[in-house]
């Protein structure tokens, strides 16, 4: 005969974020079903579940204190019954306040942070745990092994020496995002880097998700990313699907725009790890790594990625070229060859459109870049229009007022590269090339036609 479940044998019940049911009873036997957001371990024999909108669950614990929970294991999808019975609520306390930083993350990172609050936590004891189904099965396509931790040291250790071998950033987060999967196993990650406000990020690289998204943004405390920015730590979920479901259908949707680039995710991912990059003390990014596989990241894994955080880091605050000794002249125009001008409509001319307002830009219609790299764009291409310039120190880009740049935190050579990698992902007609250290130049394929609009 077996022993006896206990908690800790559904540890990853409670991790996974699934969200877990609850079924009450009044003292007339009329049953209440709802869904909860969080469940805490407070000892061998108790839990705590977040009261979020139990309005008609406090009632019935109020006449009768026995209830029932579900748990789901999140890999194979087992199901427990948990006979509990109703003890105390905390509004205050340790356990209220780790209960209340797990409904934080979960509503941050799906965007009902407006609806998702935690009112107290209520504390039940675990009478009886049963199985209600054990799947012996595996689904192989979400099924994830973790490598033994001395081969992915290993690996950490041949990753890092490629990074010190980089000469730019540029390279650098390229070999950062296919690093991270072809040694570490992480197939799916990007980099996001803070913006020169410092209260919200924007996306310069990633691997391994449908769309690039270069350019996208994200304010801190929203989503994973963007809780992990905002309170320099990392933030794991491992239930992504079965949390964003459950918390919109309580919530509101997301909004799009005209003017808004994807963050890039896939539809299966249900494991996120967000590790915040910070160099002497400071958050100067985050690095994203995503799973379709559920509970698919430990305490190792913030280890190791946030070793690769670390040396992005710590390359952004160094990553500073001393252009200041460049001349302001072009040195070698004939880099990119600007294509006749025209004049007319003709079909062959790219339209580049800019609006001032946001310093959105649009080519032939279509959404580009905004911000701080669609200034930097629309300064190139009216150089280029106006003088035949097509080759440009950040020296002189960075003495442009309209760009706007802020005194202290310009983040102008990482907008460059992330201005780049976007024409680069969009097969666009306008091209951006290196051509030395601190100098840039425009590849053009077609004439342009340029409109400023307020």
């Amino acid at each position: 005969m077996s022993a006896p479940l206990t908690i800790e044998d559904l540890r990853r019940c409670v991790d996974g974020r699934i969200p877990p049911i609850i079924a009450t009873a009044s003292a007339s036997g009329e049953p209440n079903v709802v869904f909860i957001s969080s469940v805490n371990v407070v000892d061998s024999e108790r839990i705590a579940l977040s009261n979020q909108f139990m309005g008609k669950t406090a009632v019935n614990l109020s006449e009768n204190a026995r209830a029932s929970l579900v748990l789901t294991e999140p890999q194979s999808g087992s199901e427990y019954r948990l006979s509990i019975v109703y003890e105390r609520t905390e509004r205050r306390g340790p356990v209220f306040d780790r209960l209340r930083r797990e409904v934080d993350e979960i509503a941050t990172s799906t965007g009902t942070s407006g609806v998702f609050r935690l009112r107290s936590a209520d504390i039940y004891r675990i009478e009886h745990i049963e199985v209600i189904n054990d799947f012996a099965f595996q689904d192989e396509r979400h099924h994830f092994e973790r490598r033994p931790l001395a081969d992915r040291l290993s690996a950490m250790g041949e990753l890092t020496r490629r990074l010190s071998r980089c000469g730019d950033f540029d390279t650098m987060v390229d070999v950062a995002v296919r690093g991270l999967d072809e040694l570490l196993g992480y197939e799916r990650s990007m980099v996001m880097l803070v913006d020169e406000t410092g209260q919200a990020l924007y996306t310069i690289a990633s691997h391994g998700f449908p769309a690039e998204g270069v350019g996208s943004e994200m304010p801190f405390g929203d989503g994973a990313a963007g809780v992990a920015a905002e309170r320099n730590r990392p933030v794991r979920l491992g239930g992504v699907h079965a949390t964003s479901a459950y918390a919109l259908s309580v919530g509101r949707g997301f909004s799009d725009s005209d003017r808004e680039i994807p963050v890039p995710t896939s539809r299966d991912t249900r494991s996120r790890l967000a590790v915040p990059a910070v160099s002497r003390g400071e958050v100067r990014g985050v690095v994203v790594v995503e799973s379709p596989a559920s509970v698919a990241f430990d305490d190792s894994d913030e280890t190791l990625v946030g070793v690769i955080a670390a040396i992005l880091a710590e390359t952004v605050a160094l990553d500073r070229p001393a252009d200041d000794d460049l001349p302001m002249t072009p040195s070698s125009p004939e880099i990119a060859v600007r294509p006749p001008a025209t004049t007319d409509a003709s079909p062959a001319a790219t339209y580049v459109r800019h609006f001032a307002s946001d310093g959105s830009v649009f080519l032939d219609g279509e959404y580009l870049i905004r911000g701080v790299a669609g200034r930097i764009l629309w300064s190139l291409v009216q150089r280029n229009a106006h003088a035949g310039q097509v080759e440009f120190t950040t020296k002189e880009i960075r003495l442009d007022k309209s760009l706007e740049l802020p005194g202290i935190r310009d983040n102008l050579d990482t907008r460059i590269i992330m201005l780049k990698r976007r024409l680069e992902e969009r097969g666009a007609p306008i091209q951006l090339l290196r051509t030395g250290r601190g100098r840039i130049a425009l590849q053009l394929q077609t004439p342009l036609r340029l409109e400023a609009h307020d």
